[in-house]
């Protein structure tokens, strides 16, 4: 179990670390036992690493860049499909776009750092973007990126579209009511892909609620060198449903809002990933992005193995899969390790 988990994150180190050249002190195997240890007992690198120490292991990382990362998490995609056949190439697929954010209690400010306060103590946050695919019981990261203060959301937004088209035809792409902006919506409808994204209640939208009916025509203001124009568009209320009052724009001829509703419903699959990658995610308290964008990827590569594991033994837990990863990880630690480093690494089991 734990060569897959090994195999993957070791490839995603070695090309996110071309250049870094082979007589290094400290090989990539060995960082690779010390993230995947830090990711599975939920412990910081310092309290983890002793030879070779935290230091030694940022140093190393910081050789990488986020274009090798990027570039390297693509790769982990490709070996990923390569394993589950053309099970996503039948058929199309919903995916889900959403935003997680990283705690962080320092006082150094830089563009990467947001004001949001996701936990109590903290001073900010690290903010990454994630796309995942939703089918049955498929749910697999297909992109991650960090985002800075003012990035640009449509243009990501794209270029993650484009990479997931190389595998997989797209039925629908599923937001939350952060990716409500007349720009995106311009740039789906330009590029011919179907959405359904919630809508704010505002005093553009309430009115659409106190009105009768379920489908009501919805202008979108843009502006461009010639001016201002409009979009055209069409937003779907849904009363009542799940005790809820739901505004949903959307180029999907739904007639049964309550069937939208259950569609939109399934992008919360991405916020079960965050919620299950949050167990597994490596803790520093590094401000550099490079660290912070590997570590994060890290543990989604790990969910990926895991998920794509459960294909083969059905209903192993994420908790199971890691207590016997553990397991057999002290096993290959001291086979292909120098003994002074076995002996000096923390090897903690998860509690049962």
């Amino acid at each position: 179990m734990s060569n897959p988990i090994k195999n993957a994150v070791k490839s995603f180190l070695d090309k996110s670390l071309s250049e870094v050249g082979a007589n290094t002190q400290f090989s990539t195997t060995v960082i690779v036992k010390l993230l995947i240890e830090a990711a599975i007992t939920h412990d910081s690198m310092k309290e983890i690493a002793r030879t070779p120490d935290s230091d030694s292991v940022f140093k190393r990382l910081e050789h990488a860049t986020l274009e090798l990362i990027n570039a390297a998490f693509e790769q982990h995609i490709r070996a990923l499909f390569k394993n589950t056949g053309d099970y996503f190439r039948r058929g199309k697929v919903y995916l889900a776009f959403d935003e997680t954010y990283e705690e962080y209690f320092g006082k150094q400010k830089t563009a990467w750092i947001w004001g949001y306060k996701p936990k109590k103590g903290a001073t900010g946050c690290f903010k990454f973007l994630v796309v995942s695919i939703v089918k049955n019981n498929r749910r697999y990261v297909l992109g991650a990126v960090p985002v800075h203060i003012g990035y640009n959301k449509e243009k990501t937004v794209a270029l993650m579209l484009e990479f997931t088209k190389k595998f997989m035809s797209i039925k629908a792409i599923l937001f939350d009511k952060g990716f409500y902006s007349a720009k995106l919506v311009e740039q789906l409808e330009n590029n011919g892909y179907s959405y359904v994204i919630l809508v704010p209640k505002n005093k553009k939208t309430k009115k659409y609620l106190e009105q009768e009916g379920s489908t009501f025509e919805h202008d979108m203001q843009l502006r461009n060198k010639q001016g201002k124009y409009w979009l055209n568009l069409k937003i779907k209320v849904a009363r009542n449903v799940y005790e809820h009052n739901w505004m949903i724009l959307t180029n999907l001829d739904y007639r049964n809002t309550t069937q939208l509703v259950n569609l939109y419903k399934k992008r919360w699959n991405i916020e079960n990933v965050f919620r299950i990658t949050d167990k597994i995610r490596l803790r520093t308290n590094s401000t550099n992005i490079v660290i912070k964008t590997i570590f994060f990827i890290v543990a989604l590569i790990i969910y990926n193995v895991w998920q794509w594991f459960r294909q083969i033994v059905k209903g192993i837990t994420l908790r199971r899969f890691t207590k016997n990863l553990l397991k057999l990880a002290k096993q290959l630690l001291e086979e292909e390790t120098p003994p002074i480093i076995a002996n000096q690494i923390k090897l903690v089991a998860v509690a049962s």
